[in-house]
């Protein structure tokens, strides 16, 4: 059985031996091996975890290679995001998924298991965005979001009010006409 650490949505962090995890139930089979824990099993909801570290982490494959790997962003429901390039083989189960990642700047293989309900979405990207972190969720964004409400603001359409006044169209047009 591998160790693992878990951490909750709630940051809570356990330190467990698991079975091999799929992901394919709503729990996951947890033993705690110390004396210090007064917990000698559990059934964990799936629900309730952010992710899984799986085992030790292992030297990231070479440069040539990982140019190979996809790259992702991992975009979490508390607003974090992991950029990582991602093994070729990804094992996604029914409540979850499990990954090889290795994060920019990193030299270091690691296995994560994600819970989706812990996940916004997972996103393929083209290439790493070198702007710093507080140009990317600062006022740059900030500057967009008002300008997209200025425009609607003003009544000036934008691509999706267009496409969906077309839709209305044709849903409210009179039978035989």
């Amino acid at each position: 059985m591998p160790a693992v650490v878990i951490s909750f949505l709630d940051g809570e962090v356990l330190y467990a031996s698991t079975p091999e995890i799929t992901f394919d139930l709503a729990v996951l089979e947890a033993e705690f091996p110390g004396i210090e824990s007064n917990s000698e099993r559990a059934l964990l909801s799936v629900s309730a975890i952010r992710q899984v570290l799986i085992g030790d982490p292992e030297p990231a494959p070479p440069a040539a290679e990982l140019a190979g790997w996809d790259k992702a962003a991992f975009h979490f429901t508390d607003g974090e995001v992991m950029r990582a390039s991602i093994a070729p083989r990804a094992l996604l189960g029914r409540f979850g998924g499990v990954w090889g990642l290795v994060e920019p700047g990193q030299n270091e293989l690691r296995t994560v298991g994600i819970a989706y309900g812990a996940l916004k979405g997972v996103f393929r990207i083209r290439q790493w965005d070198g702007r710093p972190l507080y140009e990317r969720n600062g006022e740059s964004s900030l500057d967009h979001l008002a300008r997209i409400l200025a425009e609607r603001e003003a009544g000036r359409p934008g691509p999706a009010d267009e496409s969906s006044a077309a839709v209305l169209a044709r849903v409210r047009r009179p039978r035989g006409a």
